[in-house]
């Protein structure tokens, strides 16, 4: 159906709509199955460490509070909640974190020569351990 007519063309009716007929009450219905959602599974420390944690973040910032407060910065998953992450550095690491942060940052503007985008939003955790407890990272390359 067009919305516009054409000059001299007389304007069509839409057609009734037909209404499904209401379900008899004495004939039982069919229970629909509950699907639950799959939830991801991962098996070993390489996926654990690639899916939630994505990389520690390694400034002078961050080694401050390091020596601080004895609190680690990692880059996590925009996905990833405060249970998961404290879980993860729990399999990977064999440290029982104390506490755990959670810091949100969003994207900035910026500009290639006349184009312009934005840098995508990241998600940075705190993970504060013992006293005695140490993570040591090693450098690739």
């Amino acid at each position: 159906m067009s919305l516009f007519k054409k000059k001299g063309e007389p304007i069509k009716e839409p057609s009734k709509i037909k209404k499904d007929k209401p379900l008899d009450s004495s004939v039982p219905k069919q229970a629909t199955p509950i699907i639950k959602p799959k939830t991801a599974r991962i098996s070993s420390k390489k996926d654990l460490f690639g899916s939630l944690l994505l990389r520690p973040i390694i400034t002078e910032k961050a080694m401050m509070l390091v020596e601080e407060n004895n609190c680690f910065v990692f880059e996590v998953s925009p996905r990833a909640n405060k249970i998961s992450i404290k879980k993860a550095v729990e399999e990977i690491y064999n440290f029982t974190p104390i506490k755990v942060n959670i810091v949100k940052i969003k994207g900035k503007r910026v500009r290639y020569g006349r184009s312009q985008g934005r840098t995508k939003n990241k998600k940075r955790a705190l993970v504060f351990l013992k006293k005695g407890d140490q993570i040591e990272f090693v450098k690739k390359g």
